[in-house]
């Protein structure tokens, strides 16, 4: 424990200064204090945590937030868990950037993922302090994504159909391998497009599973290298609406596939029961 004084001695500074700085930086859990003539004041472990972050670490960047869908105009720069033990529900303190009118009490908000930890937190606006710039949410769910490379959750056992197979033929296979698409390669191996569940589903409404793959197959595949990261996989998933990506190496031949069932067993852990 070191006395308010003693720190005034040291820095040169008044000791009414010093104490108005302490009880700044206890409110923030940076300092704790005890009375009496053994008291004082000394740093807390999220202090020392603090100060050793590398300078860039303190240079914030604005986390995205979106409500219904929509990316609104706002950022989030702080977050502050609170009652992350209490039975009646986790809160957490958000510090905003932006125009807070977008959002009022009963809104539900989702805001990440952050830059470095990867959290995306959805939760229900409880209040909203315009003159501080903050908002309360009560948090629904935490999810972390894992930062390694999409090969990794990636299934391997890659099926593929020839591009000269009938829709009948195609189903078949992939009610085989209980698996809901599968790359069309042609005679040199090389991916020509994409057939699905759904595409199967078209071609028997239209009473024509005899026809060729070719007429029912998506020629837009959607690519990704193996060792991009989980988070850009799932932001592609997004910008293209779709479920599924191929996993190509570095010579462009496909290794695998990596589904949204993929990357929400691997975030939630689920690997580990199922």
């Amino acid at each position: 424990m070191i006395k308010s004084r003693d720190i005034a001695e040291m820095v040169g500074k008044d000791e009414g200064t010093v104490r108005n700085i302490i009880a700044s930086l206890k409110a923030m859990g940076f300092i704790e204090s005890k009375t009496g003539p053994r008291g004082g004041y000394m740093p807390t472990l999220k202090a020392f945590e603090y100060i050793r972050m590398p300078i860039y670490a303190h240079t914030y960047e604005a986390i995205r937030v979106t409500k219904d869908g929509n990316e609104l105009d706002i950022g989030i720069l702080g977050i502050e868990l609170l009652d992350i033990t209490s039975p009646m529900g986790n809160r957490a303190v958000l510090k905003v950037a932006g125009d807070l009118g977008l959002i009022k009490p009963g809104d539900n908000i989702t805001l990440g993922p952050t830059p470095s930890n990867r959290l995306v937190i959805e939760g229900k606006v409880l209040f909203v302090d315009e003159l501080r710039k903050e908002i309360v949410i009560d948090i629904n769910r935490i999810v972390s994504i894992p930062r390694e490379p999409v090969i990794n959750i990636a299934s391997r056992k890659l099926v593929t159909v020839p591009s000269e197979a009938s829709i009948r033929d195609v189903a078949k296979v992939l009610f085989k391998h209980g698996i809901r698409g599968a790359p069309v390669l042609d005679h040199n191996g090389n991916v020509v497009g994409l057939i699905t569940t759904a595409d199967i589903a078209k071609a028997v409404t239209e009473n024509n599973i005899e026809a060729n793959v070719q007429e029912y197959m998506r020629k837009e595949v959607v690519k990704i290298r193996d060792n991009e990261d989980i988070l850009d996989a799932i932001k592609l998933m997004i910008d293209k609406g779709i479920g599924r990506l191929l996993v190509i190496n570095s010579s462009g031949k496909p290794v695998g596939i990596i589904t949204r069932t993929d990357i929400l067993r691997r975030i939630a852990g689920l690997e580990k029961i199922i």
